[in-house]
């Protein structure tokens, strides 16, 4: 019966690849946008529990949570590092961790921090950071540039690729981070004392090319505008971008915040609430997505029911003939069962595939914004997709088979 359903899908073989591409567009969009979705809620939600406080520059809350959490956009600017000291000193708070950036290397960023700022992220290799100008790599960092303990990596200036390098002040990875499935796969950590040990180190450099140059008086004043512009938002020695606190409590919360909020030069926000909004933005987006998905189902069952309903008329005189030599309706629905069956199950596996390698495509892309995809994630309710659309793309056959197994053979 295999054999035969084989051969009989061989000779109706332009038909069936429309009903299998049907399968597999339908059945691969629906799966991709619910495995991305579900990565990117789990990712925000994992990464925004843990500091209950966030102390920057003025501006937008949504630019600082994102900043300070997935290392996208660009730091709003610079605070003192003496708030650092102030908070440390209030008796109200059990983490303070300093948040600095302004470097790159290659497409990763550099965070300046403290060794607290990865807890609760386990080494994979090496040690942590202790000493300036040595660095912790997160896991794609290291595998997209081949990165062991030991090696020296140079840095650029600024947060995009082409940017001077900082040639004269390398960082030696101390330790490779186990991949956390976060936006902390694609950092790069050192201390904030680094940072600012490079930015000063940088600037003694162009001090020095400026003054090699003091006949060149217009080129100077360029050269010092483009200087500014490249150094917005970069922490140099005594400043810092961000400031992370995991306070004692709500009451220790709500005093801080009252005390720092009050401040016009400081923005103070709680990245659970900002980026619960964020999510809103995310679930409505996923439901618009879900809503076009369940379209395309209704069109696919429409195409899958038409083509079914087109082969088995085609056929209705091979049925009636095998009915008329004594071959039972039962045998002949199994023949078109397994040949949907098989139809399903192939179109089944490759919007599996199709789903998947778009994420390993898409994760390179999206990896700049902060956002982890994993193409080897599945979650439970993927197979329930895959089942729901295996059995719509049966579901016309089993119709069509029992409607005809009411009527005479001749």
């Amino acid at each position: 019966m295999l054999k035969f359903a084989f051969k009989n899908m061989a000779v109706r073989k332009s038909r069936l690849l429309l009903v299998l591409l049907s399968i597999v567009i339908s059945a691969g969009v629906a799966l991709l946008s619910y495995n991305v979705a579900q990565q990117v809620n789990e990712g925000i939600v994992s990464t925004a529990a843990y500091y209950d406080m966030i102390v920057g520059p003025s501006g937008s809350a949504t630019q600082l949570a994102m900043n300070t959490m997935f290392f996208t956009d660009k730091p709003l600017g610079t605070i003192p590092y003496s708030y650092v000291e102030e908070l440390q000193k209030s008796g109200l708070v059990n983490q303070v961790v300093p948040f600095t950036m302004g470097d790159s290397y290659n497409n990763a960023r550099i965070v300046g921090t403290t060794p607290v700022f990865l807890e609760g992220k386990p080494l994979a290799q090496g040690d942590m950071f202790a000493e300036v100008y040595e660095a912790v790599v997160g896991a794609e960092v290291a595998r997209i540039y081949g990165l062991k303990v030991g090696d020296q990596i140079v840095t650029s200036h600024g947060l995009n690729t082409g940017g001077a390098e900082h040639a004269a002040s390398p960082l030696t990875v101390v330790g490779i981070l186990k991949t956390t499935g976060t936006a902390y796969d694609n950092t790069v950590f050192t201390s904030y004392k680094t940072v600012w040990a490079v930015h000063e180190h940088h600037d003694d450099g162009d001090e020095d090319e400026d003054h090699d140059h003091e006949d060149h008086e217009v080129e100077d004043e360029d050269h010092d505008h483009e200087d500014e512009e490249g150094h917005e938002g970069h922490a140099h020695e005594g400043e810092v971008c961000a400031i992370l606190v995991k306070t004692k409590g709500f009451n220790e919360y709500y005093k801080l915040n009252d005390y720092y909020g009050q401040n016009s030069q400081l923005l103070c926000i709680n990245p659970s609430t900002v980026l619960r909004e964020v999510l809103d933005q995310v679930d409505l987006s996923a439901r618009i997505v879900y809503l076009l998905c369940g379209i395309i189902l209704i069109m696919n069952i429409m195409v899958i029911s038409v083509i079914t309903l087109l082969n088995l008329f085609d056929a209705r005189k091979e049925i009636a003939l095998m009915r008329l030599i004594g071959i039972s309706m039962k045998r002949i629905a199994q023949l078109y069962l397994i040949q949907n069956s098989l139809i399903g199950l192939i179109a089944i596996a490759l919007a599996m595939l199709l789903s998947h390698g778009c994420l390993g495509l898409m994760s390179s892309f999206v990896a700049s914004m902060g956002i982890v995809l994993n193409s080897w994630t599945i979650y439970p309710l993927e197979w329930a997709i895959a089942a729901l659309v295996f059995v719509i793309s049966v579901l016309p056959t089993m119709i069509s088979i029992l409607h005809m197994s009411r009527q005479e053979s001749l």
